[in-house]
């Protein structure tokens, strides 16, 4: 695999190479999708010519600063620092609405959804929500189990997962057949990335950021939303039951339910 990439120095194409590998490595890529991946890079970011040269440069300017241990520097207020940061990619915390012609379409799977969602209450199928642990935290972030780091400093946040980063959760996507149904119908590029919040009275969610800009979130609010208010970088939204909205959750962003439902 001759890859003419630029790095950082003096470097030669076993160091190239090595740089990509462990690039691959972060990536957990092995066998078929490691093989995929570096025929893309070969024939997309490195063998490109002509016209088709622009079309992945985000993902070459990615991949160059992630070769060169490196984070795109980006210098747009309150938006998160990580290296699966892309270059070049706009960047709005909230979306106008009207850059998404099939919004309308999940606001129609509204009531679907809260039926399914209120069928299931009492039967165990959320749990807390929880962050991967980190070294700094403050001590109200420690869970009593000690398992991950709560993402609340007051109240309780949980959550039921259909699908967390490509991994589906078979028993909660059997409880919500419509729901599942309307996700795939609906969503025209599906993250694999589906689930249900939920917050208590009185909950505070901490200020964080999501870890990359390279997808957006959509919410649909479903019911108890009096109250409730999010803010994404230094916009304030108070959702409205059945009304969605598309965020850009590499912003700092937290959320608070001053209601009692």
């Amino acid at each position: 695999l001759s890859l003419p990439l630029a790095m950082s120095g003096d470097v030669g194409e076993e160091a190239i190479i090595a740089a990509l590998d462990r690039v691959l490595d972060e990536w957990l890529l092995t066998g078929i999708l490691r093989a995929g991946a570096q025929k893309f890079i070969r024939d997309k970011i490195v063998g490109c010519s002509g016209t088709d040269k622009d079309t992945c440069v985000r993902v070459r300017q990615w991949l160059l600063l992630r070769m060169n241990k490196k984070v795109w520097q980006h210098g747009v207020p309150h938006m998160g620092l990580s290296p699966d940061t892309i270059p070049g990619v706009r960047t709005i915390p909230v979306w106008p609405n009207e850059e998404f012609s099939w919004l309308s379409a999940v606001e129609d799977c509204h009531q679907v959804i809260v039926d399914e969602l209120l069928s299931v209450r009492g039967s165990g199928t959320f749990q807390p929500y929880r962050d991967p642990p980190r070294e700094i935290v403050g001590k109200e972030q420690i869970p009593s189990d000690g398992i991950g780091i709560e993402g609340v400093d007051r109240g309780a946040w949980n959550v039921a997962y259909l699908f967390l980063n490509h991994k589906k959760f078979e028993d909660n996507c059997s409880r919500f057949p419509r729901t599942i149904e309307a996700i795939s119908s609906v969503f025209p590029r599906h993250y694999t990335h589906a689930f249900f919040s939920a917050l208590t009275p009185n909950s505070h969610i901490l200020p964080h950021h999501g870890p990359s800009n390279r997808m957006l979130r959509v919410w649909l609010p479903l019911c108890g939303l009096d109250g409730f208010r999010l803010r994404v970088g230094d916009q304030i939204v108070t959702p409205q039951a059945g009304k969605a909205f598309v965020w850009d959750h590499s912003f700092e962003h937290e959320a608070w339910h001053d209601g009692d439902e």
